[in-house]
Protein backbone atom coordinates (compact mmCIF):
# COMPACT_ATOMS: atom_id res chain seq x y z
CA UNK A 1 0.00 0.00 0.00
CA UNK A 2 1.10 3.56 -0.67
CA UNK A 3 0.51 6.67 1.35
CA UNK A 4 0.72 10.18 -0.03
CA UNK A 5 0.92 12.86 2.65
CA UNK A 6 0.14 16.34 1.38
CA UNK A 7 1.24 19.14 3.69
CA UNK A 8 0.51 22.83 3.32
CA UNK A 9 3.77 24.60 4.06
CA UNK A 10 7.42 23.58 4.04
CA UNK A 11 9.37 21.77 6.72
CA UNK A 12 11.75 24.20 8.40
CA UNK A 13 12.63 22.73 11.78
CA UNK A 14 15.77 20.60 11.79
CA UNK A 15 14.74 18.05 14.43
CA UNK A 16 11.44 17.48 12.60
CA UNK A 17 13.28 16.95 9.30
CA UNK A 18 15.50 14.35 10.99
CA UNK A 19 12.48 12.59 12.49
CA UNK A 20 10.62 12.61 9.17
CA UNK A 21 13.62 11.09 7.39
CA UNK A 22 13.94 8.43 10.09
CA UNK A 23 10.29 7.36 9.93
CA UNK A 24 10.29 7.36 6.12
CA UNK A 25 13.29 5.01 6.26
CA UNK A 26 11.64 2.78 8.86
CA UNK A 27 8.39 2.68 6.87
CA UNK A 28 10.07 1.76 3.58
CA UNK A 29 9.94 -2.05 4.09
CA UNK A 30 6.20 -1.87 4.81
CA UNK A 31 4.70 0.82 2.59
CA UNK A 32 5.50 3.43 -0.01
CA UNK A 33 5.24 6.87 1.55
CA UNK A 34 5.59 10.15 -0.27
CA UNK A 35 5.45 13.56 1.39
CA UNK A 36 4.46 16.46 -0.82
CA UNK A 37 4.43 20.10 0.27
CA UNK A 38 2.03 22.62 -1.19
CA UNK A 39 2.73 26.34 -0.82
CA UNK A 40 0.86 28.39 1.73
CA UNK A 41 -2.11 30.23 0.29
CA UNK A 42 -2.23 33.97 -0.21
CA UNK A 43 -5.09 36.33 0.28
CA UNK A 44 -6.40 39.46 1.95
CA UNK A 45 -7.85 37.50 4.83
CA UNK A 46 -7.84 34.03 6.39
CA UNK A 47 -10.85 32.80 4.41
CA UNK A 48 -9.23 33.76 1.09
CA UNK A 49 -6.05 31.95 2.10
CA UNK A 50 -7.96 28.79 3.04
CA UNK A 51 -9.99 28.89 -0.18
CA UNK A 52 -6.85 29.16 -2.31
CA UNK A 53 -5.34 26.21 -0.47
CA UNK A 54 -8.60 24.25 -0.88
CA UNK A 55 -8.52 24.78 -4.65
CA UNK A 56 -5.05 23.22 -4.75
CA UNK A 57 -6.20 20.18 -2.77
CA UNK A 58 -9.31 19.70 -4.89
CA UNK A 59 -7.35 19.99 -8.13
CA UNK A 60 -4.69 17.58 -6.91
CA UNK A 61 -7.15 14.99 -5.63
CA UNK A 62 -9.78 15.09 -8.36
CA UNK A 63 -11.34 11.63 -8.58
CA UNK A 64 -9.43 10.19 -5.61
CA UNK A 65 -11.64 8.19 -3.26
CA UNK A 66 -9.35 7.45 -0.35
CA UNK A 67 -8.54 10.80 1.20
CA UNK A 68 -8.13 11.46 4.91
CA UNK A 69 -8.17 15.02 6.21
CA UNK A 70 -6.37 15.48 9.52
CA UNK A 71 -8.46 17.85 11.60
CA UNK A 72 -9.04 18.43 15.29
CA UNK A 73 -12.76 17.63 14.88
CA UNK A 74 -12.06 14.38 13.06
CA UNK A 75 -12.53 10.89 14.44
CA UNK A 76 -9.99 9.93 17.08
CA UNK A 77 -8.65 6.41 16.81
CA UNK A 78 -6.38 4.36 19.02
CA UNK A 79 -3.22 3.08 17.38
CA UNK A 80 -4.77 -0.39 17.11
CA UNK A 81 -7.93 1.06 15.53
CA UNK A 82 -5.78 3.01 13.07
CA UNK A 83 -3.92 -0.19 12.17
CA UNK A 84 -7.26 -1.91 11.66
CA UNK A 85 -8.37 0.90 9.33
CA UNK A 86 -5.21 0.44 7.27
CA UNK A 87 -5.84 -3.32 7.16
CA UNK A 88 -9.38 -2.62 5.91
CA UNK A 89 -7.96 -0.51 3.08
CA UNK A 90 -5.45 -3.24 2.26
CA UNK A 91 -8.16 -5.92 2.25
CA UNK A 92 -10.22 -3.73 -0.09
CA UNK A 93 -7.29 -3.55 -2.54
CA UNK A 94 -6.85 0.18 -1.99
CA UNK A 95 -3.58 1.12 -3.70
CA UNK A 96 -3.08 4.61 -2.28
CA UNK A 97 -4.43 6.66 0.60
CA UNK A 98 -3.92 10.41 0.76
CA UNK A 99 -3.52 12.23 4.08
CA UNK A 100 -3.98 16.01 4.12
CA UNK A 101 -2.31 18.25 6.69
CA UNK A 102 -3.49 21.83 6.59
CA UNK A 103 -1.60 25.07 6.96
CA UNK A 104 -1.66 27.49 9.89
CA UNK A 105 -5.31 28.44 9.34
CA UNK A 106 -6.60 24.90 8.84
CA UNK A 107 -8.95 23.86 6.07
CA UNK A 108 -11.70 25.69 4.21
CA UNK A 109 -15.22 24.41 4.83
CA UNK A 110 -15.38 22.92 1.33
CA UNK A 111 -12.58 20.52 2.31
CA UNK A 112 -14.19 19.63 5.63
CA UNK A 113 -17.55 19.04 3.90
CA UNK A 114 -16.13 17.22 0.87
CA UNK A 115 -17.09 13.76 2.07
CA UNK A 116 -13.47 12.79 2.65
CA UNK A 117 -12.72 11.06 5.95
CA UNK A 118 -11.79 13.27 8.88
CA UNK A 119 -9.26 11.87 11.36
CA UNK A 120 -7.75 13.55 14.38
CA UNK A 121 -4.32 12.87 15.80
CA UNK A 122 -5.47 14.50 19.05
CA UNK A 123 -7.87 17.08 20.34
CA UNK A 124 -4.79 19.28 20.66
CA UNK A 125 -3.67 21.49 17.78
CA UNK A 126 -0.23 20.88 16.26
CA UNK A 127 1.89 22.71 13.73
CA UNK A 128 1.86 21.11 10.28
CA UNK A 129 5.42 19.94 10.93
CA UNK A 130 4.53 18.20 14.19
CA UNK A 131 1.38 16.70 12.64
CA UNK A 132 3.49 15.20 9.85
CA UNK A 133 5.94 13.65 12.29
CA UNK A 134 3.12 12.26 14.45
CA UNK A 135 1.32 10.84 11.42
CA UNK A 136 4.48 9.11 10.18
CA UNK A 137 5.05 7.63 13.63
CA UNK A 138 1.48 6.33 13.72
CA UNK A 139 1.78 4.86 10.22
CA UNK A 140 4.95 3.08 11.31
CA UNK A 141 3.28 1.91 14.52
CA UNK A 142 0.26 0.66 12.57
CA UNK A 143 2.41 -1.27 10.12
CA UNK A 144 4.37 -2.91 12.95
CA UNK A 145 1.10 -3.82 14.70
CA UNK A 146 -0.16 -5.46 11.50
CA UNK A 147 3.12 -7.36 11.06
CA UNK A 148 3.28 -8.47 14.70
CA UNK A 149 6.50 -6.58 15.43
CA UNK A 150 7.43 -5.49 18.95
CA UNK A 151 7.36 -1.69 18.44
CA UNK A 152 3.85 -1.36 19.93
CA UNK A 153 3.20 -2.55 23.50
Amino acid sequence: MNFEIVVTGKLKTDFIKIGVERYLKWLSPYAGVNVRSLPLGRGKNIEEVKKEEAKRYIELLKGEKHVVVLHEKGKELSSVQFATRIKTWQNSSVKKVYFLIGGPYGFAEEILESGWELFSLSRLTFTHEMALLLLLEQLYRAETILKGKTYHY
